[in-house]
């Protein structure tokens, strides 16, 4: 596939999950999402899935049998008839969550590089 083309999937599987969250919050769905930040180890799951519980509510946030709290962290919790919303997500991280990706990745190979050499290592 060629960068273009990629590209393009990307765009174009970001506009659409905009476009359902914004139809979601419309909608009255509380819409929060366990990825946040994009940083690996930082909430769990997957980039795609949103809360079907209605805004407002005093329980932990809810996607089919799994669940979160504030910290993103997901756990396995089933009951006999979960919610979910009607619009399905594409896979594709956010602006936001692939800036911090390449953000932490960066870091994380500039720390690797100074590790390296202060052992005397060949970078």
């Amino acid at each position: 596939m060629s960068t273009i083309t990629a590209l393009a999937y990307r765009t174009k599987h970001r506009i659409d999950n905009r476009w359902w969250d914004f139809l979601a919050v419309l909608n009255g769905y509380c819409n929060d999402r366990p990825v946040k930040t994009g940083v690996p180890g930082q909430g769990g799951g997957y980039s795609h899935t949103r809360c079907a519980l209605p805004r407002g509510h005093d329980s932990v946030h809810r996607s089919r049998n799994y669940v979160w709290g504030e910290n993103g962290k997901t756990m396995y919790l089933p009951v006999e008839d979960f919610p979910s919303q009607p619009w399905g997500r594409h896979p594709t991280s956010t602006l936001r969550q692939a800036r911090n990706a390449r953000r932490w990745h960066a870091e994380q190979s500039a720390r690797r590089k100074f590790v390296r050499l202060d052992r005397g290592e060949p970078y």
